[in-house]
């Protein structure tokens, strides 16, 4: 007997935890210390870095040296037979390449020049101008210009994705916190109920002592308090197990978690008139919004775009190529011995060259084209399947979250109605075990329905919060997002106002 009023004082004060947690402290530290929403935005640095890249094609591409050469020819019917020619030129070239697939490019050099091995140096400038215009193959860039298109779309697709993991990784710190908060209400409960055994037990010894009770109705009640005390014990395992999800959940490290001290914000209200009317019209609407905000399937769709820019890119190569090139240049050079470059170009005698030229080359001797189609018609077979299944799952998601929040509202307030007839149960029995108008079992059997309702009115509160948060993140309105910014919009752990957002 003493040993087990010792056990349950005992696990009365060792109440786990440090100071208490509030559910915005919950999330202020998901929002700060989440690996998962870093890896969310470490991925939208890495598509900029590959949105950089596909465009990098279509850059000015400027390259300069110095060139230096020594040819020596025979020559045929000559006295000497050698013919030596030498030069040294410095050379500039600029090439554009345009998303309609023209290639641009120009070439600049000057240089001193001779031939023969007794004649005298001559300064030579030329420029020179190429145009490259694709008539069918490569046209709009091709399979070039589609990566660019569709790595801009990746891009906003990985940003949509990130708001996405931040609003799993919320919801998911929300959930464990409702349920640290229903275990250690459970937990209270289970003491409390120790402690009504325990005052049973202490009662039922003086009622022995005033000879108004048989000794045997002791061991009775003993037995009961050392029952109670058991599922304390567990009910504290099952609180400190909570608390170790929520921490995770958090991204605490393992020598913070045990600081964690009780939960202070109490469950969302369920009275009977917080109640959401899910009307035909209402669920329509949830779905609607639903489908218009999530940022998942905003990305997936994003992800579907690119792959069919991708994949109209790789079509335009899907053609013979027939490309027209058109060149014009321009040469002077000045024999005068000493003279500079520019000089040259003022004085010396010069002319213009061109060339016109058509080019062929038949798609039969192109695997890589083919093999780019094949694979870019089938990533955006692939998006449109995962796309079309997201909304599928979407909507049923929606609905059912509703339905789950709805019949959570009606057992919350069923709930706590069976707690108030429970207590009052209790103390009649009570006090007609004073009186000897009841048995042990009377009385035991009151507080263990009064147990149990309690219980159940925690998890019928935890079943309440947690669908509220669902249908929160279901409809994509747990977050506010503002260009980069997430933050957690007032009240939405709590209320029933359901706000369209668009991605």
């Amino acid at each position: 007997m003493f040993l087990a009023l010792v056990l349950a004082a005992t696990a009365r004060a060792q109440v786990p935890g440090g100071g208490a947690v509030e559910l915005e402290d919950v999330v202020d530290a998901v929002l700060t210390n989440s690996p998962d929403i870093e890896i969310g935005r470490l991925a939208v640095e890495a598509e900029a870095g590959a949105r950089l890249v596909a465009a990098s094609p279509f850059d000015v591409e400027v390259s300069a040296g110095v060139r230096g050469s020594r040819d020596v020819l025979p020559l045929v019917g000559g006295s000497n037979g050698l013919f030596v020619t030498e030069s040294v030129e410095t050379l500039t070239s600029a090439t554009k390449s345009f998303r309609s697939g023209i290639v641009v490019s120009t070439d600049l050099s000057f240089g001193r020049v001779r031939s023969g091995a007794g004649s005298v140096w001559a300064d030579q400038a030329r420029s020179l101008v190429s145009l490259l215009v694709p008539l069918a193959g490569g046209r709009g860039g091709g399979a070039v210009a589609g990566a660019e298109r569709a790595a801009q779309e990746s891009y906003a697709a990985s940003r949509f994705e990130r708001d996405h993991i931040v609003a799993r990784a919320v919801h998911d710190a929300v959930h464990a916190y409702w349920l640290y908060l229903a275990a250690y209400e459970q937990w209270k409960t289970h003491v409390e109920s120790a402690d009504r055994a325990r005052r049973l037990v202490e009662e039922t010894e003086v009622l022995i002592r005033a000879d108004e009770r048989p000794m045997s109705d002791l061991d009775l009640m003993a037995a009961n308090l050392a029952q109670k005390q058991t599922v304390v014990t567990a009910a504290r395992q099952s609180l400190l197990d909570a608390r170790h999800a929520l921490g995770v959940a958090m991204g605490l490290g393992a020598d913070a978690i045990p600081a964690l001290g009780p939960p202070l914000t109490a469950f969302p209200e369920t009275g009977a008139d917080s109640r959401v009317p899910f009307t035909t019209a209402v669920r329509a609407e949830m779905v609607r919004m639903a489908l218009a905000a999530r940022r998942d399937l905003a990305g997936l769709r994003a992800r579907r775009e690119g792959a069919r820019l991708a994949w109209e890119g790789t079509l335009q190569d899907l053609r013979s190529r027939w490309d027209v090139l058109a060149r014009i240049g321009y040469m002077r050079v000045s024999p005068r011995p000493g003279a500079d470059a520019l000089s040259s170009l003022r004085r010396a005698s010069g002319g213009a060259n061109g060339l016109f030229q058509i080019q062929y080359e038949p798609l039969a001797t192109n695997h890589a084209v083919r093999g780019r189609a094949r694979r870019a018609a089938a990533l955006e077979r692939t998006a449109a399947v995962a796309a079309d299944d997201l909304v599928r799952r979407i909507e049923a998601n929606v609905r059912v979250a509703m339905e789950r929040l709805d019949n959570a509202a009606r057992e919350a307030v069923a709930a706590r109605e069976a707690v108030r007839l429970s207590e009052r149960s209790v103390v009649t029995e009570q006090e007609k075990f004073r009186l000897g108008l009841a048995t042990l079992f009377d009385a035991i059997l009151a507080e263990d329905s009064l147990t149990n309702a309690r219980l159940r009115r925690t998890n019928a509160q935890f079943r309440f919060a947690a669908a509220l948060v669902r249908l929160r993140f279901e409809t994509a309105t747990l977050l506010e997002t503002t260009g980069d910014v997430v933050s957690v919009v007032p009240n939405t752990m709590t209320s029933f106002v359901f706000e369209e957002r668009k991605p």
